[in-house]
């Protein structure tokens, strides 16, 4: 029998806040004290990083100069920037129920895959986690797995990101203007390979794909938010957690490897 799925409408939210909301989903969705969850984002300008990422990989100045929060998350990865409303974020949070890193990638990027391709977005997943086109990066994906639960998080470029001012937020020793012009070519967005689609398209799309259309549409539980309200403090300080693997950025990776993060 098929999972049937909370789904929770996207918002712009600081990038505290969205840590803290998959935080307390996975936790309670392991102790299955929520329901199985897909709820969407917008996040306000935010340079999120994994949490064993090193912070030395961000330019901490820059990202003060241009208003752009860091953040570190709960999960594994490498350095993304987000800008509101030209990008969409998910989170899939559901029982483990035994799986495994392969099975589960296979199983909701392929479901991503599938909704792009709903969309006569031509998609292919590479390295099992990340979505192309032609070649360029459109959605990247990570996972954390741990406490019973599974929670995949990734983002889908609608718009496509500056790279200049995205390498400029990222470590100059790591990254010089040279990547610039690697960095564009490597990446885009849906409004590039079909301008017709709206981001409500979008979002309607990745729903009925991820979730089978067997869903309901609900916001988070009064003890939901309160828990959430608590633990924003703690993910307002990125040094909550000192990670110190030396990553990069997710759309031009440079540094040690990447893996999904288990057992925290």
């Amino acid at each position: 029998m098929s999972l049937e799925w909370r789904v929770i409408e996207p918002s712009l939210r600081s990038g505290a806040e969205i840590v803290a909301i998959d935080d307390v989903l996975h936790e309670y969705v392991g102790k299955q004290k929520s329901p199985p969850t897909v709820i969407f984002y917008h996040w306000n300008n935010v340079m999120s990083i994994g949490k064993p990422q090193a912070l030395s990989d961000v330019n901490l100045e820059k990202c003060k100069l241009y208003n752009v929060e860091v953040v570190r998350t709960t999960g594994g990865g490498r350095a993304v920037l987000h800008l509101g409303y030209q990008d969409v974020s998910y989170s899939v949070v559901a029982p483990a129920n035994g799986r495994g890193f392969d099975i589960i990638y296979e199983e909701f990027c392929g479901k991503i895959a599938q909704a792009l391709q709903a969309l006569k977005i031509p998609v292919e997943i590479r390295a099992r986690n990340d979505c192309y086109v032609g070649g360029r990066k459109i959605s990247g994906n990570a996972m954390r797995l741990d406490k019973g639960a599974v929670t995949q998080h990734g983002i889908i470029l609608y718009k496509q990101h500056p790279a200049a001012l995205t390498i400029s937020l990222m470590n100059p020793d790591m990254y010089s203007i040279n990547d610039v012009t690697e960095l564009q070519a490597r990446l885009t967005a849906v409004t590039e390979k079909n301008p017709e689609v709206t981001m409500r398209q979008l979002v309607d799309t990745l729903r009925e794909h991820l979730t089978n259309g067997n869903f309901y549409q609900d916001d988070l539980s009064t003890a939901e938010k309160g828990e959430i309200a608590r633990r924003k403090k703690t993910y307002e300080d990125v040094n909550w957690f000192k990670g110190d693997s030396s990553r990069g950025l997710c759309w031009l990776s440079k540094g040690e490897p990447r893996g999904s993060l288990q057992g925290y």
